[in-house]
């Protein structure tokens, strides 16, 4: 999640906002799996450990509010490092939860997996309800859509961005 070292002087707001977002985007993410793809993929993919997934889910809340808690701290007390170190304790003990639990999420939800069980047409409608739910629970965008487009890889963030409107790509980003 982050490298060692925390950001003083210039880099610090850069820093603030990029972990914000981070939160923002984690939060909704988690909310679109619980409330919309787990509960369809039970029935079609029903070998997927959802309990496990959901109780990883349920481990992220307090962290991502000790960490949103922290950033607000950190833009109050610009001067102070306690926040900022707080923080990269926070997702240091994220990075803990998170890395097995994509491990586990890009096995059963691989590609080839849905695409046996989804037609086209249903895998573009619950994408399209995905994104829905998270513009309603990230933001603010000019935040969240810069870093979504940032941490894609290269190949998935033409795709995207193509896709955007251009006052979205030459202005907002």
């Amino acid at each position: 999640f982050i490298q060692a070292g925390l950001p003083d002087g210039k880099i610090r707001p850069g820093f603030v906002d990029y972990i914000r977002s981070l939160t923002s985007v984690l939060h909704a993410h988690h909310l679109a799996e619980d409330k919309l793809t787990f509960p369809l993929f039970r029935d079609l993919l029903p070998e997927a450990p959802y309990e496990q997934l959901a109780d990883d889910h349920s481990e992220f809340i307090p962290i991502v509010e000790e960490i949103r808690l922290n950033i607000g701290r950190a833009v109050e007390d610009p001067e102070s490092g306690e926040s900022l170190g707080r923080i990269e304790g926070l997702l240091t003990e994220m990075a803990e939860i998170w890395r097995p639990h994509i491990a586990v999420e890009e096995v059963h939800f691989s590609s080839a997996r849905i695409d046996a069980v989804m037609s086209a047409e249903e895998q573009i409608r619950l994408l399209a309800r995905i994104n829905e739910a998270n513009q309603e629970h990230s933001g603010p965008d000019y935040l969240v859509v810069p870093f979504t487009l940032f941490n894609l890889p290269q190949k998935d963030r033409g795709y995207l961005s193509d896709l955007m409107p251009p006052v979205v790509t030459r202005h907002l980003i």
